[in-house]
Formats: C-alpha cells, structure tokens, sequence
C-alpha cells in the first residue's frame, strides 16, 4: 500500500535466550555461550526482511526496523549482540557511565557507528550543507583524539599536559555539552533542525581554528578559558531558537572578539 513502516524489536536479546532454553529441551548441540548454532540464520532472516520494495500496484513502500539488544551486563561481546552487528549496518551504543552521569541520550560516540555515512553524503550536500560530511569527520577526530588524551590524563593528570592537547580536551567537552547532550524537555533542544546541527558544528569549529591559532602563538589555555567563550558556545543549543538561525553570525563575531581581546590583552 505504500506504506513507510518502523518496527521495534525489543528486546531480540530475550528472544535469543528464549531460542536457547528451546534448543536445550530439543536436545540440540549448543554452540557459544550455549546458544544453537543456527542464531546467526535466524537473526539474519529477521532483519533481512527490511527495505524498500515495489508493491504490486506499482506503489514503493519500506521496512525499517530497530532491533533492540540488552546483553548482560553491557558486554558487547556476547554472541546476541555480535550475531546483531554482522546484519545491520548502524549501531548505537547506550553507555551506562554516561547515563550515570546524566549525559542523554547515553549513546556513546566512539562505540556507535554508521555504515550509511556515504550513502547518505550526496543528500547532506544537496539538502544541508557540501561541508556537513566534513565538519562531522572533523569532530570526530577531536572526540578519538579526547579518548587517546584520557588515557593519559588518568595516569599522569591534566596539568603536564601542553596547552595544544589542552585545547583538544576542552573543545571535546564543548562538543560532548553542547552539541551531543540533549534536554528532551526544552523546546529548542528536543528536536534539532539538520541545518541548525550544521551552524553549531561550523561554530565549534570556527572556535577550535581561533583558540588553536592564539595556542600556536604561545597563549596558554588558562588565559583563554578566562574569556567564558567556550561556555557560550556549549549554550547555543539553548540561546538559538530553532527558527532564528540568523543568531549563529553573532557568535562568530563574538569568536573574532575573543581572539582579538586575548591578542591585546597579551600583547
């Protein structure tokens, strides 16, 4: 009939233990974690059943469907979520460190992914933005720098650090505050036009160029954060209403004073 039709699978992992406690009363042979050795084929049959289609009377329809996955304990590693991974190609990562810490949605940025990035890169041009694709992979690459950099920071702690790598993890948290965390409840923030995503990763970016151009000339970053721009910019989500994109200009003139007042200040 043409329909676009989602359905949620909540949750396939009962429904594998669910299979196994089958197999075992059949007297199957189990494979890992004594699960039968045909929970791939089923898995796969289930979620192969998405897509899009040409109906009979020459309407296009499609299937989308949303498997969700609760290993025990969080282990990605067990055969339910592994089985998952080799069928579908985007995948979100709730993480418990972030929920406890009230970051939502808890989905974690480096163990999430999407395989449809390229195919979706023609479309991010032509509705959004040439430069959408690009500004994503670059925050990206702030967010794995951040990880490698933590690492560090637990052994050794943040103030041996050098200014550049000190600039990386307070962009990062700039990224992570105002630009992945989302207030369901606030009007502006509960849902986000793609266009209004594109000027808060241009505006973030735009800061990381300046604070990393005065960092080069020998600014540390304790002067830097004194000026309470990056706090600004973690707020844009809220002080930018969704209909009033105009305002993102201000805040790259509000990033030119920055620079030029940490300059004289300096001087």
């Amino acid at each position: 009939m043409g329909y676009d039709v989602a359905i949620m699978a909540d949750s396939t992992s009962r429904w594998a233990e669910a299979l196994r406690e089958l197999s075992g009363r059949l007297e199957e042979m189990p494979a890992e974690e004594g699960f039968p050795a045909y929970l791939a084929s089923r898995l796969s049959a289930f979620y192969e059943r998405a897509g899009m289609m040409q109906n009979l009377n020459g309407t296009k329809g499609s299937v989308s469907i949303i498997g969700a996955v609760s290993p025990q304990g969080g282990d990605f590693s067990e055969p339910v979520t592994q089985n998952t991974k080799r069928f579908v190609r985007c995948f979100w990562g709730l993480d418990k460190s972030l929920a406890y810490s009230r970051h939502f949605p808890a989905i974690h940025w480096l163990s999430s992914y999407s395989e449809y990035l390229q195919d979706l890169s023609h479309w991010y041009q032509d509705n959004v933005s040439p430069k959408f694709v690009d500004y994503r992979n670059r925050l990206m690459a702030i967010l794995n720098q951040e990880s490698s950099l933590l690492e560090i920071v637990k052994l050794i702690g943040s103030d041996v650090l050098p200014d550049d790598q000190k600039l990386i993890l307070e962009i990062a948290r700039v990224i992570r505050l105002g630009f992945l965390q989302q207030n369901a409840f606030h009007k502006d923030d509960t849902c986000v036009s793609m266009e209004k995503q594109f000027f808060m990763m241009e505006t973030i970016l735009y800061l990381y160029k300046q604070a990393r151009a005065l960092v080069t000339m020998g600014h540390p970053m304790s002067v830097l954060k004194s000026e309470n721009i990056f706090e600004r910019v973690i707020a844009i989500k809220y002080d930018v209403p969704n209909d009033q994109l105009e305002l993102f200009a201000q805040y790259h003139r509000d990033i030119d004073t920055f620079y030029q007042n940490v300059l004289e200040k300096n001087a």
